[in-house]
């Protein structure tokens, strides 16, 4: 008999991937059967996994609900997107995790992230949500149960959007990436949309060998500098970077001062320290390496996905 995967958040960008990568794989199709959670059954998005996995309303922030969805399960993929209060994010993650031990399940991956608060010292304080994952983490970690934990890198697709990461048309016609820290910073780039399944895969294969273990998921760390010669390439243009002023990026960003204030000091972060910390590097290097399957370079991503500058 197969295992139930409980799959939250399943139809954003994790959560598809994972439920793409295990319906796809002849050994782990075979072993769980899926269960997606979402809190609107009747959206687009959810009809499309109708009739491919058993789709289940859960609203993370409604408890009954969650127990009804959670009845039954083996293993729980948990992710939560970011909420505008931290501490309520940290609640939910916290509570679904007692409910997914209440049930008896066996075994909860969890999409974390690095705590920019405890990896600086204390020197960055405003990144919450990252904090809030991190602390949710080392709660899940204290449970009676076995855990693995899955911390993405920036998303590939977020160069679709209206990122601070994508290039902007200046007054003289040029094209410029503009931050406050060193062209050399580096990036740990996933493309999540593709590749989240292959780092969750790997967990659902040997659910053993990786407990406790935390896959920092990226194809790789990018500089700043060889992320610009990508995005050149791709789109034919000239694109340069530089190096401007803190009250010269706030202007740029136009953001409200708590947005600009939480992406300033994240960025100064990576600079300063590396996303996943010092061992930035080898943490991306030991989950790309344990992953299950090629991962997708951002020069793939941009050639299936081109980079639209307007």
């Amino acid at each position: 008999m197969s295992k139930t995967f409980v799959v939250f958040g399943a139809t954003g960008q994790q959560g598809n991937s994972i439920i793409d990568y295990v319906l796809n794989d002849l050994e782990l199709s075979q072993q769980y059967s899926i269960r997606a959670i979402t809190r609107d059954v009747t959206s687009e998005k959810a009809k499309k996994l109708q009739g491919r996995v058993e789709v289940v309303c859960g609203d993370i922030l409604d408890r009954p609900s969650i127990e009804t969805a959670l009845t039954g399960a083996h293993t729980v993929f948990i992710n939560t997107a970011p909420l505008i209060n931290p501490d309520v994010e940290y609640d939910t993650v916290k509570t679904i995790a007692d409910i997914v031990v209440e049930k008896n399940a066996k075994y909860i991956i969890f999409s974390t992230l690095p705590s920019i608060c405890e990896l600086s010292g204390g020197r960055y304080t405003k990144v919450a949500p990252f904090d809030a994952k991190s602390k949710a983490e080392k709660y899940i970690r204290g449970l009676p149960i076995q855990s693995s934990f899955c911390s993405l890198g920036s998303f590939m697709e977020n160069f679709e959007s209206n990122s601070f990461l994508k290039p902007r048309k200046e007054e003289d016609g040029s094209w410029m990436v503009a931050l406050h820290v060193s062209p050399n910073v580096e990036w740990p780039l996933i493309n999540a949309r593709k590749d989240t399944g292959k780092f969750v895969g790997a967990i659902l294969s040997e659910p053993d060998k990786f407990a406790g273990k935390t896959f920092c998921g990226a194809t790789k760390m990018y500089s700043m500098e060889e992320i610009i010669a990508i995005m050149s390439k791709s789109t034919g243009k000239d694109i340069a970077y530089k190096r401007i002023s803190n009250d010269e990026l706030k202007k740029r960003w136009n953001l409200p001062d708590g947005l600009v204030d939480m992406f300033m000091e994240m960025i100064s972060f990576l600079d300063d320290t590396g996303y996943f910390g010092t061992d930035s590097r080898d943490l991306v290097a030991w989950a790309a390496k344990n992953a299950r399957g090629t991962l997708s370079t951002l020069e793939e991503y941009f050639e299936a996905h081109p980079l639209r500058l307007e």
